[in-house]
């Protein structure tokens, strides 16, 4: 036989093999027994055992691990004290491992944090992307300039082409006196139109919130501001109404990247666990100093908040906050009950998700915003975050605190755990309707 035909035959018993061990596999798949419950959970057990969120029957034995797996730490649980620090004679009370004093100072340094970083973000932003340049602006053609929803049309007159003409008519439409010289006149001019294309952006901007968010409307064209007029003076072209939401995403992204990323990798490191108290506090006073910012807005008018946005948007925001606060309170609640490991792996799976969209809403507040390509890419990634992060990721985490809640501690891990823990399931016991409530709202809240 050539060599030619010996490659050939060679060739022709590979797809055959392939296709006989496919079909073997097949029916095996089809002749085995259908997996009883007992087998998916056990299958889910070790699944989740091997993603670090309890342990598993060696480590437990070695005492490596970050559970609770004995009565005497078992009492600590949900267990309310007065600790020996006092607040004005008043002593600090602490459940698990939640103390109700740290949690308070938590609360108040986030506002001080937050209100101070707002400020420093603005003088960076002013110093680095606010230089005015009268030449490359440009005037409106039309008076009063038409802004229909959906793409914002740039103005059509460049500054240094203006007759006398446009410029007074447009500096009257602006109710700004007419300066005398030529270059005063442009400059005022160019101003104005800088100020002119924030406002109608501005004006454009919360009225979609306002229908998209309040009145639930459907179908409503995503406002996008025309192109800067000077690309890099993009600050300068921001209303002053929307440069503290961009400063609020930038710093709201950071605090998700320390606590999504940063802290989890630190104590996944090193065993630490103030990374992981650290981590939780500095969360939960984040999401409480918003909420009590959002209601001091809604009172008075003032805005502090740390995110900026529109009021209708607290529909959105003030479920996420609740959300986690609620979370983080009882993981430290539980104390031990709860894997700080797993406590973790929560807490990253919603803040790195949440670094993307914040991202995203902090470059349409840049020249990005006339980069379609790009930002469909980067719309396309933080998609990809999304389900990454809310779906592929949630799902074991969800059923893993849904099986540890109903079940206990899985049997694998029995000869290691308290006597009469997890010993029957427990469908209305406080742990499981706690849990279940908690993965049921930040489901439907990762769906909506």
């Amino acid at each position: 036989m050539s060599a030619a035909r010996f490659r050939l035959a060679q060739g022709s018993r590979r797809p055959a093999a392939a296709i006989a061990a496919a079909a073997a596999l097949l029916s095996t798949l089809v002749a085995a027994p259908p997996p009883t419950l007992s087998d998916v959970i056990s299958s889910l057990d070790h699944a989740v055992a091997a993603l670090g969120l309890w342990p598993t029957a060696e480590s437990a034995a070695a005492g490596d691990h970050d559970w609770c797996v004995n009565a005497e730490c078992m009492r600590t649980v949900f267990r309310v004290s007065a600790s020996e620090v006092t607040l004005g004679g008043v002593p600090d009370v602490v459940i698990g491992d939640f103390s109700v004093l740290r949690f308070l100072l938590s609360v108040v340094v986030a506002g001080v944090v937050s209100n101070v970083a707002m400020r420093i973000a603005d003088r960076i932003a002013c110093m680095l992307f606010a230089h005015f340049d009268a030449s490359k602006c440009s005037l409106p053609s039309v008076l009063p300039w038409p802004d229909p929803p959906g793409n914002s049309t740039p103005f059509d007159v460049p500054v240094p082409e203006a007759s006398e003409e446009q410029l007074a008519k447009f500096l009257a439409f602006r109710g700004v006196a007419l300066p005398a010289s030529d270059a005063a006149r442009r400059e005022a001019a160019a101003r104005e139109a800088v100020s002119y294309m924030a406002e109608l952006f501005d004006r454009k901007h919360n009225d979609w919130c306002y229908r998209h968010y309040a009145l639930k409307e459907k179908g409503l064209s995503f406002p996008y501001r025309a192109p800067f007029m000077n690309a890099w003076d993009f600050y300068g072209e921001t209303s002053a109404h929307l440069r503290p939401v961009g400063n609020g995403q930038v710093i709201f992204a950071l605090h998700h990247t320390v606590e999504g990323l940063l802290l989890p990798l630190l104590y996944f490191s090193s065993g630490d666990a103030s990374f992981f108290y650290f981590a939780l506090y500095a969360d939960m006073g984040v999401e409480a100093y918003d909420i009590l910012a959002l209601l001091w807005r809604r009172a008075t008018g003032v805005d502090h908040t740390l995110t900026r946005h529109h009021p209708s948007v607290d529909a959105v925001l003030v479920p996420h906050h609740l959300f986690a606060i609620c979370f983080e309170l009882v993981g430290l609640m539980a104390g031990p009950l709860l894997s700080k490991t797993f406590m973790l792996h929560v807490a990253a799976s919603a803040h790195l998700s949440g670094v993307f969209i914040l991202a995203a809403i902090v470059l349409h507040q840049t020249p990005a915003q006339a980069w379609p390509r790009f930002l469909y890419r980067f719309q396309a990634a933080v998609l990809a975050a999304i389900y990454a992060c809310r779906v592929v990721w949630w799902a074991p985490i969800a059923a893993a605190s849904l099986r540890l809640g109903y079940l206990g501690f899985p049997p694998l891990l029995a000869p290691y755990v308290a006597r009469g823990f997890g010993s029957e399931p427990r469908l209305l016991s406080p742990c499981f309707l706690t849990v279940l409530l908690l993965v049921a709202f930040y489901t439907y809240f990762n769906a909506d």
